[in-house]
């Protein structure tokens, strides 16, 4: 195979290369000149928009694919050629020739030349319609799961509390057993669809927390004597402990961060064996406070430790729960301009921590 030199000699070899790459590339390619006229149009992004290279050469790139009074919704304009900002990545819509609107996946460069000056920009881009699509539809379907299981789930539970309580005729002790054990099951699965729920509006960005001053070692100490009540039931001491040096005052969501906390002391009560002990530490200094769960259980094996907060993730497969809680635990402490980690040893237990600073510094919302 004749070898290339690239020297002013061979710049017809150089275009027929270019020609090749850019014509099999799968994905749309774009050349911009400064002025945001399209001087280059591969065959992808031609399948992608509809329109012909013939069509779109010496074109605005603006008016023919976004046709839109805000010239900031055009990433290239925006970011590479307005700006001068190197391979951002972006997503757009645009319009198709066929008038439909398509959600791509953008990155985009300026082109500099040899003097420092701008001469154009660069677009790279792909179709991501049908992913986006079906995104919507996994959420819109997780939200409808969860909220329309609810109901009849309360109602359920509330016409066995009245069995229960004897206002339906009198049941006998093995009836009042097994239906003691229903009731149990439905308080399994409320508090399953509990936590879809609260996944589904943290997919949806519809979480608005509400800030304000509270006291965090109160609320500390409260989450821990309700774990207590479950974790005698499994012979587990549940401990508290507290610096006492720094005052403990932050300004958080107060119930946002009291479901963190409670989610961390359930993980840990279901995976520690009877007798056990978990203790909850809080500590402080003048800008930040620090909480640390620890128990004495099974512990997490190392190469499960980069996923354990991931959505849905389970450290084993006869593990219980929806798989969610740790998800949550870190979504509400990064909203809170936090951070978390985990600490473990298989056989010896784990250390689940989060740093929250005092004060508001982020608005703390999600939506």
């Amino acid at each position: 195979m004749r070898e290339l030199r690239w020297t002013r000699g061979n710049n017809v070899e150089k275009r027929e290369i270019y020609n090749i790459v850019i014509q099999n590339l799968p994905i749309g390619f774009s050349i911009l000149d400064k002025d945001g006229i399209i001087v280059d149009f591969n065959a992808a992004a031609a399948e992608i928009t509809g329109y012909s290279r013939d069509e779109v050469i010496g074109k605005p790139h603006f008016e023919i694919l976004h046709g839109a009074s805000d010239r900031d919704a055009c990433p290239v304009l925006k970011h590479a050629l307005s700006r001068k900002e190197r391979a951002v990545a972006a997503e757009t819509s645009i319009r198709k020739k066929d008038g439909e609107h398509a959600v791509l996946s953008v990155t985009t460069f300026p082109l500099i030349d040899d003097n420092g000056d701008l001469s154009g920009a660069v677009e790279v881009f792909r179709d991501i319609s049908a992913a986006k699509r079906l995104e919507r539809e996994r959420k819109n379907i997780l939200s409808m799961f969860a909220h329309d299981m609810k109901n009849p789930i309360t109602t359920a539970g509330g016409y066995l509390s009245r069995l229960l309580s004897g206002k339906a005729g009198a049941l006998t002790e093995k009836q009042t057993g097994h239906l003691e054990t229903i009731r149990e099951e439905i308080y399994k699965v409320s508090d399953l669809l509990a936590d879809f729920l609260e996944f589904s509006r943290i997919e949806a960005k519809a979480y608005v927390l509400n800030p304000r001053p509270f006291d965090m070692e109160m609320a500390l100490r409260r989450n821990v004597e309700a774990a207590k009540i479950e974790a005698e039931k499994k012979d587990i001491a549940v401990l508290f402990q507290a610096s006492g040096e720094i005052p403990c005052t932050i300004v958080a969501d107060p119930a946002m961060i009291g479901r963190a906390i409670a989610n961390l002391l359930d993980n840990a009560i279901a995976y520690t064996d009877p007798g056990g002990t978990i203790r909850a530490r809080l500590s402080g200094n003048a800008s930040d406070i620090l909480v640390e769960i620890t128990d004495t259980g099974r512990g997490i094996p190392e190469d499960r430790l980069p996923y354990i907060f991931d959505a849905f993730y389970r450290v084993s497969r006869d593990s219980k729960g929806s798989g969610l809680g740790l998800f949550i635990v870190k979504t509400v402490v990064e909203a809170h301009g936090g951070r978390i980690g985990v600490a473990s040893s298989p056989g010896k237990g784990s250390t689940f921590s989060f740093i929250l600073p005092k004060a508001d510094s982020t608005g703390i919302t999600m939506k």
